[in-house]
């Protein structure tokens, strides 16, 4: 994933170069997805709903109060009282592929709740609204606001594409920006059209809004490529305030779509460089074999020059990456429990400068930090680090690579995120009937992964319950998780 070449001489203390860092067997595997559950129970024990924020195709949002960690988050109500099992299940797929993303532009899931009659979908809450409402009211944008927001959302498309997710509906309205702030960030929402797709296949079926689909799309031929299509058509947008190709009809859209040029005869283009029009007719190619791909539209001169906002907080980035260097857990439940606490208990607005730090050091842009870029950033600083050790600390999914959330879990000020009153949260969530105790089952459903790690539930509950009642109560468990290397 790296693209950092350093051209001086590596000082780093380093092990044999490798793509991929074996993690040791008896390590318990978890992603933030794992995390994320389906729930049975009724949603208002843990919920309290609040205003609506809005309405979609299959229900409303709202927003709501979740009473244990005292934070505000967004839930979609879809009523599903006259739905199929398999028409559940395809609403439920949403709810799979936000599990396999983990990436600052990208809405984060907490949980999901299913009664008889409703589905409800857990999310982080973005209050600032969407991109296409800001169009509205901007009209248009310079190269350099255009810029930086596309910077955002093409890391986040890469991100998806990398995991094998392509979103085939990326339109302004389905990017939220997360406050009322100027310098608010965004955040790529609605996966329901998205879908898993094979690099040796194409897929079938037209998805999506007429105004930024790709033409191949219309044909019922096409691949990830469709996506760099829409953010192209969002692009010229940004900078123009309008359509490249509008009709008072679909078939109209449609014929303009297949076979009109894209046009930059507006007077609106005369200020606007060629650097950005010339990005826009790559992006906007109808043959999709020579439309640009997505990594070289992140690393195109015109998104590199134009985005570039503040210098960096130097001292802070120093600061993080020692943090990353000597990052430690005592125990495989302390991790699991500090990765726990950022991916479900913790609010957005927390992250901002640790995201900056972040997309700072993932120079590609693909949400991750390859070893490759872990080097080359230690490198920029002097520090003397053994890359391959932070990354077996850090990777918990074995992957080979820091993702998001690892990195968070790292370089978070730990007297705030792991308190004991966090904990004790964190203690309340996993203790499903209440009793004041943790039993391997409930482990178990809180922390979830693969199949493989059983017997590392067994392990953990062995370490941790001191008085052999083969339970865990908090004060072992805050003992436990507490300990500090």
């Amino acid at each position: 994933m790296g693209c950092c070449h350093p051209a001086k001489t590596l000082e780093v203390e380093t092990t044999e170069k490798v793509t991929k860092i074996q993690r040791s067997s008896k390590a318990l595997v978890l992603t933030p997805g794992d995390f994320v559950s389906i729930k049975v129970e009724p949603i208002t024990g843990d919920y309290v709903f609040e205003d609506v924020l809005g309405y979609g195709a299959f229900g409303e949002v709202r927003k709501a109060y979740h009473k244990i960690s005292k934070s505000e988050r967004a839930i979609k109500s879809i009523d599903i009282s006259n739905c199929k099992e398999e028409d559940i299940q395809k609403l439920l797929k949403e709810v799979s592929i936000l599990k396999l993303l983990d990436h600052p532009n990208i809405i984060r899931i907490f949980e999901v709740y299913r009664s008889l009659t409703k589905l409800y979908i857990v999310t982080e809450i973005c209050t600032g609204g969407e991109l296409f409402h800001r169009i509205k009211h901007m009209k248009k944008f310079s190269e350099n606001q255009a810029a930086k927001y596309m910077l955002e959302i093409i890391s986040a498309v890469m991100h998806c594409h990398q995991r094998g997710v392509v979103h085939r509906d990326l339109k302004p309205e389905n990017l939220l920006f997360t406050s009322k702030n100027p310098d608010a960030k965004l955040k790529l929402i609605d996966f329901g059209t998205s879908a898993l797709f094979d690099k040796t296949k194409k897929m079938k079926g037209i998805i999506g809004t007429y105004f930024y689909m790709a033409p191949e799309v219309i044909s019922g031929n096409y691949d990830e490529k469709c996506d760099v299509w829409s953010l192209g058509v969002i692009l010229y947008i940004l900078l123009s305030g309008n359509l490249p190709f509008s009709g008072s009809t679909d078939e109209e859209i449609i014929s303009k779509i297949q076979n009109a040029p894209v046009s930059f005869t507006r007077s609106t283009w005369n200020s606007v460089s060629e650097e950005a029009k010339t990005l826009i007719m790559k992006m906007l190619k109808k043959v999709p074999e020579t439309r640009i791909s997505i990594e070289d539209v992140f690393s195109s001169q015109w998104l590199k020059s134009r985005s570039r906002g503040n210098l960096p907080d130097v001292e802070f980035e120093v600061e993080l990456l020692n943090k990353l260097g000597h990052f430690e857990t005592e125990s495989t439940l302390q991790h699991a429990v500090y990765s726990y606490i950022i991916s479900q208990m913790m609010d957005s607005s927390y992250f901002i400068k640790l995201n900056e730090i972040f997309s700072q050091i993932d120079k590609n842009g693909d949400g991750m930090i390859s070893r490759e870029e872990l080097v080359y950033a230690a490198l920029k600083f002097d520090l003397k680090f053994d890359i391959d050790q932070i990354i077996q600390r850090c990777d918990t999914d074995g992957n080979g690579y820091i993702n998001y959330s690892e990195f968070l879990t790292a370089t978070v000020e730990a007297s705030h995120a792991y308190s004991r009153e966090r904990v004790r949260q964190v203690f309340e969530v996993f203790d499903k009937n209440k009793d004041g105790k943790l039993s391997l089952d409930e482990i178990r459903s809180a922390l979830g992964g693969d199949a493989n790690n059983f017997t590392v539930f067994k392990q953990i509950i062995s370490e941790v319950d001191t008085n052999c009642d083969g339970y865990i109560d908090f004060d072992e468990f805050l003992n436990y998780v507490s300990k500090r290397k």
